[in-house]
């Protein structure tokens, strides 16, 4: 029953990408020809004519596609029980970042393991939407979101923070900005010496960085020690550079401030300013289901399955009372309305890849996490992990944003749209330009310049950068960064300007995810606990005096207009520390929730092997496993410790054979 690969997802998947491209192409010839019989014109004004319908019918039918050709995106009921008549060598609970890399792994190389993933949101990763990255602004808060929101913040004038998780498969690598940066050497080196993550330091975790990419820069050919062409997961430059960008990278070095090429070189100074790596291939979106998972499910001999619209409700465990601890048997779900339960095979594990925020809410649903806790929602404790769902951790951000004056209208990134029947959408000329060649604004996810800093505000004792820039060539409708995403769709003729996001990249505030309630279909509460210490405050703050240094460097002369947010009459460090506590957001990189660490570790969650502590058969394998937040984007993080989770698990299994 196992000789091909099924997915019961529902449906069959969007028809978009090239089937809606060529549709639209076909169309606008007919237009094209239709107008010249009518007017008899000539070729020169066919072509024109022809451009111009291709790239609107583009435009119209990116809405068409997402409004009309997609069907239900679940699993039914009677899918489900099809598949757990089978038991499988693996359950994958989430098939987000992570889990797209497992299903790849633990099925390649005629392994003949079975392998079924259960994930929560959408099959449709391959939505015209996801793939063109500029389609970032209207992912977030869409049915492609988790629309999380954390509770009892104290250092935020009261505000709840909007944090964006992705709910399709793919999750979150599907609605991030695909900035490629892995952090430096010393964020792992600590990971093994602060600790006690053994096997993990930066040497021992740089081959799996190197294992799934397929860099598109020529950095492999001129740095094989940190870089590698010919993996899955794509590597490139922005194939656009807006020429606000421009002036961004000549203001700094106006200030003297050094260009780095390659911010994943571990040899050197993360320091400088640059472009970022995104992952992108010839100009679209690389998410884990368009690299790794789909390739995989195409592959006849491998044993997959997948159930979209399922999300697990516990993990399933037996022998308790064992010496050697309880055993996970199975995990129930619930798919079409119904419950069902999804069984292990002998020898089997399950491996949890739901993220910072689900991880650890399903651990505590399952009966493992503080006893106190669990037994407020009246969860029969079965293994007492105090660490479970603490050292939370994220990137807080600030904006500094400019207008342009009236003389440099068109000039950013937010000119190039129209409204469509009250819908916002990429002018077509960019839309032809992205579908025929790969090229164009709608590559940029709009934050693809910046660069590391080491500001006054850096803990002594430490030489790593604590602020992390990102240029934005477009000016922010709100103070809150995140808001300004949300709230572009809603909004057309914006004025034209610049952002610069500071970052605290290395933050030290710590927060926590809790149950609030028993009842699996509550969303869990989390506190992130913005700026509870004052050093990432006092680096934000840093951030911004830079950021308005910057804007007055000669570059910027011509583009420079209104200080929009936080404004000219916000001058004293008390005036920007409440700036930042009434507008900080996130920059989208939830860890650390179940962390790993040595036995002798009481807040530990899971060994350096990702085994969940005290039970057999379960591993996390995701982002809640880091102990400390990298010094840039998680993603690429992500990905390096799913490879190194199937060569463990797979290894393991070996042995006990």
């Amino acid at each position: 029953s196992f000789a091909q690969v099924r997915v019961a997802a529902g449906s069959a998947k969007m028809a978009g990408g090239g089937g809606v491209n060529q549709i639209v192409l076909i169309g606008a010839v007919l237009v094209g020809a239709w107008r010249v019989a009518q007017k008899g014109l000539d070729i020169t004004v066919l072509a024109q004519i022809v451009l111009g319908a291709l790239g609107a019918l583009v435009a119209v039918g990116m809405v068409v596609a997402g409004r009309f050709l997609r069907k239900a995106q679940g699993a039914s009921a009677e899918q489900a029980a099809a598949v757990v008549a089978e038991a499988y060598d693996y359950i994958i609970v989430g098939g987000g970042t992570a889990g797209c890399v497992l299903a790849n792994r633990l099925t390649a190389g005629g392994t003949g393991k079975r392998v079924l993933v259960l994930e929560a949101g959408r099959s449709d990763f391959d939505t015209l939407l996801v793939k063109i990255p500029a389609g970032i602004l209207r992912l977030f808060r869409s049915k492609y979101d988790w629309n999380f929101n954390t509770s009892n913040e104290k250092g935020t004038s009261g505000r709840s923070i909007y944090l964006c998780r992705g709910k399709v498969l793919g999750g979150s690598s599907c609605l991030n900005v695909q900035l490629y940066t892995r952090g430096n050497a010393d964020d792992y080196n600590v990971w093994e010496t602060e600790f006690g993550c053994k096997g993990w330091s930066s040497d021992e975790v740089l081959p799996y960085f190197r294992r799934t990419e397929d860099d598109r820069t020529g950095l492999a050919a001129s740095d094989s020690k940190h870089h590698a062409a010919g993996g899955e997961w794509a590597v490139d430059n922005v194939r656009y550079q807006n020429p606000l960008s421009k002036c961004f990278l000549k203001a700094c070095q106006q200030m003297g401030i050094a260009l780095n090429d390659d911010f994943n070189n571990w040899d050197r100074s993360q320091e400088g300013v640059g472009r970022f790596l995104v992952s992108q291939r010839n100009g679209a979106r690389c998410s884990s289901a368009s690299a790794l998972l789909e390739p995989a499910l195409a592959d006849p001999g491998r044993c997959i399955r997948i159930l979209t619209a399922s999300p697990a409700r516990k993990v399933l465990l037996e022998d308790a009372s064992a010496a050697s601890g309880p055993r996970a048997m199975g995990v129930t779900f619930r798919a079409g309305g119904v419950e069902h339960v999804a069984r292990l095979a002998p020898g089997g594990e399950v491996l949890l890849s739901g993220g910072a925020i689900q991880t650890p809410q399903l651990l505590m649903l399952s009966g493992i996490g503080p006893s106190a806790h669990l037994q407020e929602h009246g969860i029969e404790v079965v293994k007492d992990l105090p660490g479970v769902g603490g050292n939370l951790q994220d990137h807080p951000a600030a904006v500094v944003s400019y207008e342009c004056p009236p003389e440099q209208k068109g000039i950013s990134v937010t000119s190039m749209v129209i409204r469509v029947a009250g819908v916002v959408m990429p002018h077509p000329k960019f839309v032809l330009e992205w579908a025929l060649y790969g090229t164009g604004p709608l590559t940029t996810p709009g934050c693809d310049h910046g660069g590391f800093f080491r500001t006054a505000a850096a803990p002594q004792g430490t030489k790593s950068a604590d602020l992390q820039m990102r240029f934005l060539a477009a000016r922010a409708i709100t103070a809150d960064g995140m808001g300004t995403f949300t709230k572009f769709k809603e909004s057309a003729n914006l004025a034209d300007g610049f952002s610069f996001q500071s970052i605290a990249v290395r933050p030290s505030s710590r927060g926590r995810v809790l149950l609030a309630s028993a009842d699996p279909d509550d969303q869990p509460i989390i506190e992130g606990n913005y700026l509870t210490e004052k050093g990432d405050v006092a680096t934000i703050r840093e951030g911004l005096k830079l950021s308005r240094k910057l804007a007055q460097q000669p570059v910027f002369k011509e583009m420079l207009g209104e200080e929009v947010f936080p404004g000219p009459e916000i001058q004293t460090d008390a005036q920007l520390d409440a700036y930042i506590a009434a507008s900080v957001h996130t920059a989208n990189a939830l860890v650390g929730t179940c962390r790993m660490g040595p036995e002798d570790d009481a807040q530990a969650v899971c060994d350096p092997e990702m085994r969940v502590r005290g039970v057999r058969g379960l591993r996390v394998c995701d982002a809640s496993l880091m102990p400390k937040l990298p010094g840039g984007q998680s993603g690429a993080a992500v990905v390096m410790m799913a490879e190194r989770a199937a060569e463990m698990i797979l290894g393991s299994s070996k042995k006990a054979e």
